[in-house]
């Protein structure tokens, strides 16, 4: 491994009048991976974005030697994208830059706290490097406190969930059970010589007959299992069909054009505890309760910014939910689907919202939408770029913002003798979403991020202080201590 060049190199792509070096061996890129791969728009990468604070007596280079090596056990963080071979492949890098990789980046310790924002307000909306593996993480130091590591990922190599295992996968506590390191996503060896694409192509095309050879029989041996997988497609059809025919009638005040800014805020750690307990009073899941205070949230919000707020108005969000089959827990690469929540915005009286959330949410569960949208995914990535992005963007437009809610584990985590703390994260957004929110449970805190553009929300740290209160107003007892405002 070479550590040449530093964190400020520009992209590298062959001079002018150079041929381009033949390909190393690599596997094909999955579809899904290929559509997040090109979703990216000019400072608005797919790119998910995750923060947490190192306690205890350990140095910035000795964290950062421990992140490579236990982050390198993971094939995909050695592959860069190529994108000149169709379909587009995962190559090996045999030199890899770790001083670009692992950052480390001092900064002042008088007002340590807006420095850290401003930084990494600015790394979440910079592009990583496409000619290198798509990853990088930033270690922010300081005299005398504990240090901040920022790590990001290009969706294309893994979604949230796969990302916070491989992270687990790097604890101490994993090391000493020395289990293999989770694996790429599945691919396919490439091939060379003037008909490799053609050939790759058919082997893709090849092991999905193979795939669905294998289903047909096995469902003509059981033919009520060959009618639960045809109910199945018809009723992924129909979300399709549902997705697409959704009116746009989010609030046009939170779907203006976007800047290209990004403000970020984040904060813990409204105990878990107390989120479980208002929850179970109230006959509700945790997802609803906390879908219904975002609710709340919002819509304080824009009556704060004087907009009249019609009682019946609803604001769209797109939630990530997990697919993962058993057989999928090691793998990294997509496996999730997307369901559209409409949030009751209009609707003051707290009781009455989460009522109306929890019954939307026990719909949604029962909708077949998130496979539907898993297929849609794998689909696109199979089309042309500009059709691709024309489909991503008709159902990016039916939302307004991201919201992903992740489970950590349950007890505080170590790497390196470190114990990690004040984790967060936040989702991208893709097309002309401009508002990404994020809950994550650690160590019996939750912790909530939200990343938006400057163009659509103005004071993000009020939408937060709302979503404080709206908590508080459906009998969760406890507050959100900031950490980076």
């Amino acid at each position: 491994m070479t550590n040449a060049a530093g964190s400020g190199r520009k992209a590298r792509a062959p001079r002018p009048g150079r041929e381009r070096p033949a390909l190393a061996a690599g596997e094909l890129m999955h579809s899904i991976d290929r559509a997040w791969l090109e979703m990216d728009r000019p400072r608005n990468p797919m790119v998910v974005s995750g923060l947490f604070q190192v306690d205890g007596n350990v140095t910035p280079l000795r964290f950062k030697r421990t992140l490579a090596e236990r982050l390198l056990r993971f094939p995909r963080f050695s592959q860069r994208p190529e994108r000149h071979h169709s379909p587009p492949l995962w190559v090996t890098e045999t030199e890899l830059d770790l001083d670009y990789h692992i950052h480390i980046r001092r900064l002042p310790a008088a007002g340590f706290e807006p420095a850290l924002r401003k930084a990494v307000s600015a790394e979440l909306t910079g592009e990583l490097d496409p000619c290198r593996p798509l990853w990088r993480a930033m270690i922010f130091t300081r005299k005398g406190r504990p240090v901040m590591v920022m790590f990001r990922a290009h969706h294309a190599v893994a979604d949230g969930i796969a990302l916070l295992r491989v992270l687990l996968a790097c604890t101490d506590a994993a090391m000493r059970r020395r289990g293999p390191a989770v694996p790429a996503a599945t691919g396919h060896p490439r091939h060379d010589g003037p008909l490799a694409p053609v050939i790759d192509r058919l082997e893709g095309a090849n092991a999905a007959l193979e795939v669905l050879h294998d289903l047909v029989a096995e469902d003509l041996k059981h033919p009520g299992e060959l009618i639960r997988h045809l109910r199945q497609g018809r009723d992924a059809l129909g979300a399709i069909a549902h997705i697409l025919q959704l009116p746009n009638d989010n609030p046009p005040e939170l779907r203006l054009p976007l800047t290209g800014k990004r403000s970020l805020v984040w904060a813990s750690d409204f105990r878990s505890t107390a989120i479980r307990r208002a929850a179970h009073a109230r006959g509700v899941k945790i997802n609803d309760l906390l879908m219904a205070a975002l609710a709340g949230a919002f819509g304080s919000y824009l009556r704060g910014e004087g907009v009249a707020v019609a009682p019946e108005q609803s604001l769209r969000v797109s939630i990530p939910v997990n697919l993962r089959d058993d057989h999928l827990h090691g793998e990294l690469g997509n496996c999730f689907g997307l369901v559209l929540l409409d949030l009751p915005v209009g609707m003051t009286d707290a009781a009455a919202r989460l009522a109306l959330v929890a019954e939307r949410m026990n719909r949604l569960k029962t909708s077949g939408e998130a496979r539907a949208t898993l297929l849609a995914l794998a689909a696109v990535g199979h089309l042309p770029m500009a059709l691709e992005k024309g489909l991503v963007q008709h159902v990016a437009d039916k939302s307004c913002a991201v919201v992903s809610n992740l489970r950590g584990p349950q007890r505080s985590v170590r790497i390196g003798g470190a114990r990690l703390s004040n984790l967060v994260f936040w989702p991208p957004q893709s097309g002309h979403i401009g508002i990404g929110v994020s809950l994550i449970s650690y160590a019996g805190a939750l912790s909530v991020g939200i990343s938006a553009d400057t163009g659509v929300v103005k004071q993000p740290q009020r939408l937060l202080d709302e979503l404080v209160k709206a908590l508080r107003e459906l009998g969760c007892k406890g507050s959100l201590r900031r950490a980076g405002a």
